[in-house]
C-alpha cells in the first residue's frame, strides 16, 4: 500500500511527483468537538461517491468507531468487538484497544 492507497488502484502511467487522483482506500475522521455525528455521516457519502473504501468515523465520546462502505450498511465497533475487514487483510483490533492505546480513558458522568 502506497499513501493509503493499494497499488492496484494506481493507473499504469501514473508518476509519483503529479497529484494523486485516486482516491485513498481508508479515511479516517475523529469526531471533534465542534462536529457532530451526524455532520460526519452526510460527509460519509461524499467519500464513498468520490471512491473511498472505507469511511471510519472515530467517536471518543461514544467510544466506537463507525464504519462505512460503499456496498453495504455502516457497522458501529464498541467495546471489545473485533473489527476485521477483507479489505485488511491481518487486520484485526476492537475499539476498545484503539481508544486505550490513544490514552482516552472512560468518562464516567455522575447523576
Amino acid at each position: 500500500m502506497r499513501n493509503g492507497i493499494t497499488a492496484e488502484r494506481f493507473p499504469e502511467d501514473w508518476e509519483e511527483d503529479v497529484a494523486c487522483s485516486v482516491p485513498p482506500n481508508l479515511v479516517i475522521e475523529i469526531i471533534s468537538p465542534e462536529q457532530t455525528f451526524g455532520q460526519l455521516t452526510a460527509k460519509a457519502r461524499d467519500y464513498l461517491d468520490a471512491g473511498v473504501l472505507r469511511l471510519w468515523v472515530v467517536d471518543s465520546k461514544a467510544r466506537s468507531i463507525t464504519v462505512f462502505y460503499p456496498d453495504a450498511p455502516p457497522q458501529i465497533y464498541m467495546g471489545d468487538t473485533l473489527l476485521i475487514d477483507s479489505l485488511f487483510e491481518g487486520l484485526e483490533l476492537t475499539a476498545e484497544q484503539v481508544f486505550n492505546q490513544a490514552g482516552i480513558t472512560t468518562i464516567i458522568s455522575s447523576s
